[in-house]
């Protein structure tokens, strides 16, 4: 099964390149089919290929030798992640497994190297996402480090507002998930999840949470309410 376009063309991956690079790309994918809780790499392993996500869902996480696990990220369709595999020979950094049965598009380093001789604006797109995810360990290394329960449960469900559901506000989220997110105990966050309801920052439900103000959400995060 081919690539889809309409996936490729609006991931960041592909931003910017002209028609004819993307059904180039549509070839140069290799379609793979997941089922719920299969485990695409490790930490650990090496790897040479990157993948996006066509449908379904995926979670990034690193197990720590005592047994604890460190949600990073929960991407959607159209979502990029292993891409260092391409640059360096280093092994991966963290692990990552569907978490509903997905289908995955997966690009390897021959035919990476392939398409950007082409389209040059390939790598640079890549270099902009590496970028944004430094920006973005950066603002979390500092949240983590430095900030209360309540800027840790804020900043987690920003982050997944934009990355897991782009403007979509309403989210399939247990507790544990937003604890692992944001560092934090599950008895924590159901604590500072019933204060944002109080403040109707937040609305949560039976396996969800649903964000009522954004920008009051974000005022949290930076100590501003």
């Amino acid at each position: 099964m081919l690539a889809d376009t309409q996936v490729l063309a609006k991931t960041p991956l592909f931003q910017g390149v002209p028609p004819q690079a993307i059904e180039v790309a549509r070839e140069a994918f290799v379609t793979r089919n997941y089922p719920a809780g299969k485990l695409i790499f490790e930490a650990g392993d090496m790897g040479a290929a990157l993948y996006i996500v066509q449908s379904g869902q995926v979670r990034i996480y690193r197990t720590y030798l005592d047994g604890r696990e460190r949600m990073f990220a929960y991407l959607g369709p159209g979502e990029v992640f292993g891409e260092m595999s391409l640059l360096d020979d280093q092994p991966r950094s963290a692990s990552a497994e569907t978490t509903v049965d997905s289908v995955l598009l997966v690009l390897y380093q021959d035919a990476y190297w392939s398409l950007v001789r082409k389209w040059p604006e390939i790598l640079h797109n890549l270099a902009t996402i590496l970028a944004r995810r430094l920006r973005e360990a950066d603002l979390e290394l500092e949240v983590l480090s430095f900030e209360e329960a309540r800027g840790r449960v804020a900043y987690a469900l920003t982050k997944l507002r934009k990355q897991r559901y782009g403007d979509g506000l309403k989210m399939k989220l247990t507790h544990q998930e937003l604890a692992q997110l944001s560092g934090t105990s599950r008895e924590t966050v159901t604590r500072v999840l019933h204060a944002l309801r109080e403040e109707e920052l937040v609305k949560v439900g039976s396996g969800y949470v649903e964000i009522l103000d954004p920008a009051g959400l974000e005022e949290v995060l930076f100590g501003l309410r």
